[in-house]
């Protein structure tokens, strides 16, 4: 359990069913909500964990907020009430804004992580308030993604800009947050290319961090508010993503009603959109393993670590390098999709980037990268199954690589680690006691 303002007995929970179809979801939120009401003696935070750890995402979604058992229940009557039926997951914006609608720090551990290496950056001729802007909505930022929000890009202005180049791996954060300070130019996104791929072709749903208002295509968030995270996350699960409703809170699993199974009168499942394929037999073993028993991946991704010597290659060069890996190797664009409400792979075209962390003080940089590589689940809708990131570290730069297993093929990571460095034009030097293991 964190702790954070948004563990506090007053914050809003959020409670997210599925299911494959509209009259199952509506059907699974009513039987819920008649649990909440039919025993107060159920705590809303082991209802959200059990929920998140304990059942396999569909893709028709209902999420609701409330502070007690009674508002949750009777908010998910309403909710289902109101069809819902299966839709395209839209492609996510993060707009960090400029950090003038902050008129304090949110009381989030990344926050106050990126605000100590703010603390560092010299005072001479820096803007202290810009620095301390940018540090917050990095933290900001760094809290979302730890908790399932993965942006396709991130963008902001004035010290958000900065701090969208640190989040996408653009920037290291000191670096950011110097060009904060002095006002200096950041690397910028680049543009989407004019593509007929249909999987470029999508909505576009924007998150805005700054007053916490809604609008057409734009979900707000209030950093300073815990109702605010509350109503994104509900509104990011309906729209697709697989976010982390518990918000960060404990609890403990706790026996809820089951899945609503419905027969169709039918035997023939509709055939699967083009570009999809049934998952394998061990694909599919795992996956849903992943999904049912935790929502998490991490024991069956493949993970190698290296220190770089040397100049370390910047972000271009290492996304360059894990581009000509996954060239090499197709089946490294492997992503499991829904449709229909069931679970297919297909190949991505969409570039896979490295992420870039910031300096950890005190931190061993191959165990920092190790665990960022696999401590996000693989097991999720339209994630990448392979995932580079490097830190500094004494004597040049520290890398890991962590793919999910079921479509490694026949490569270790250990020997994926070692094209991806040959492709980025730096000599490996494995790291002790480091190489390919099942973490």
């Amino acid at each position: 359990m964190e702790t954070t303002f948004l563990a506090g007995p007053g914050a809003p929970r959020v409670l997210a069913v599925s299911a494959r179809d509209g009259r199952a979801a509506a059907d699974a939120a009513g039987r819920l909500a008649d649990r909440l009401a039919g025993d107060p003696s159920l705590d809303p935070d082991d209802v959200a964990l059990t929920l998140v750890r304990g059942r396999e995402r569909f893709a028709v979604r209902h999420a609701v907020t409330g502070t007690t058992g009674a508002e949750l229940a009777d908010a998910l009557r309403e909710s289902a009430a109101r069809p819902r039926r299966e839709a395209p997951v839209p492609a996510l914006v993060l707009d960090l804004g400029d950090g003038s609608a902050l008129p304090g720090t949110p009381a989030l551990p990344q926050v106050a992580e990126a605000s100590a290496v703010g603390a560092t950056i010299p005072s001479a001729g820096a803007r202290p308030l810009a620095v301390r802007a940018a540090a917050e909505l990095y933290g900001t930022a760094s809290w979302l993604a730890a908790h399932g929000v993965r942006p396709d890009t991130v963008v902001g202005r004035g010290p958000g800009d900065a701090a969208a180049a640190a989040v996408r791996g653009d920037l290291s954060l000191p670096d950011a947050l110097r060009a904060a300070a002095t006002g200096a130019d950041v690397p910028q996104p680049a543009a989407p290319e004019n593509s007929q791929d249909p999987e470029t072709e999508t909505a576009v749903l924007v998150v805005r961090v700054g007053d916490g208002a809604d609008g057409p295509g734009v979900l707000g968030l209030d950093p300073l508010d815990p109702a605010s995270y509350a109503r994104l996350f509900a509104a990011l699960w309906e729209h697709g993503f697989d976010v982390d409703c518990t918000l960060g809170r404990g609890g403990s699993r706790v026996r809820l009603p089951g899945y609503p199974f419905r027969r169709s009168g039918s035997v023939t499942a509709a055939a699967p959109a083009p570009g999809l394929r049934p998952l394998t037999p061990h694909e599919q073993r795992w996956l849903f393993h992943d999904l049912v028993r935790s929502g998490s991946a991490a024991e069956h991704a493949l993970c190698a670590s290296a220190v770089l010597p040397g100049a370390a290659p910047g972000a271009p060069a290492a996304d360059a390098a894990l581009t000509a890996l996954l060239d090499r190797h197709p089946n490294l664009r492997t992503v499991f999709t829904r449709d229909g409400g069931r679970w297919f792979a297909r190949e991505s075209r969409r570039p896979v980037t490295a992420h870039v962390l910031a300096p950890a003080p005190g931190a061993e940089p191959e165990a920092l990268v190790r665990a960022a590589a696999v401590d996000e689940t693989f097991a999720a809708a339209d994630v990448p199954l392979i995932r580079c990131v490097l830190a500094p570290a004494d004597e040049g730069r520290a890398v890991a690589l962590a793919v999910y297993a079921p479509v490694a093929g026949g490569s270790s990571a250990d020997e994926l680690l070692a094209e991806w460095a040959e492709f980025a034009g730096t000599p490996l030097r494995p790291a002790a006691g480091a190489g390919a293991k099942t973490a």
